[in-house]
């Protein structure tokens, strides 16, 4: 994980969990759980957010090594390369929930969109702080 700035992988981290509690919960929670049909049994609820965060961490790094890699070193070229990741691998993947899986276009539009913009925000992060250069 050479070139990833782990203080960025933080700051991401916050406010992807941060973007998922406004998304999920006054934005769309109600849209969400109306599409998504029976509420999962709470007792599962602290595994899921524990699985959550741990998945928010996977692509937060991800995203951290491939714009480290790519090396962009702007604002934009850090969103546009977290962009290019969400369409190409993101987007692609959750199109399975529409057309096999039988979400409803509403469902895969609301977690499509939190993914996208999840992942602009992470691109932001990352192209805003830089590591700082070592010292000789």
């Amino acid at each position: 994980m050479k070139g990833v700035n782990w203080i960025a992988v933080i700051v991401a981290f916050v406010v992807l969990q941060a973007l998922g509690f406004l998304w999920y919960g006054p934005l769309f929670g109600t849209a969400w759980m109306a599409e998504l049909g029976p509420a999962p049994h709470a007792s599962d609820a602290t595994r899921a957010l524990a699985l959550g965060a741990v998945n928010t961490v996977i692509v937060v790094l991800g995203l951290a090594w491939l714009v480290s890699r790519l090396g962009a070193r702007s604002v934009a070229a850090s969103v546009g390369a977290a962009l290019a990741a969400w369409f190409f691998f993101d987007f692609t993947t959750m199109t399975v929930d529409y057309l096999y899986l039988g979400h409803s276009a509403k469902l895969v539009g609301i977690n499509m969109g939190y993914q996208l913009v999840a992942y602009a925000l992470t691109g932001a992060v990352l192209g805003m702080l830089k590591p700082k250069a070592a010292v000789a």
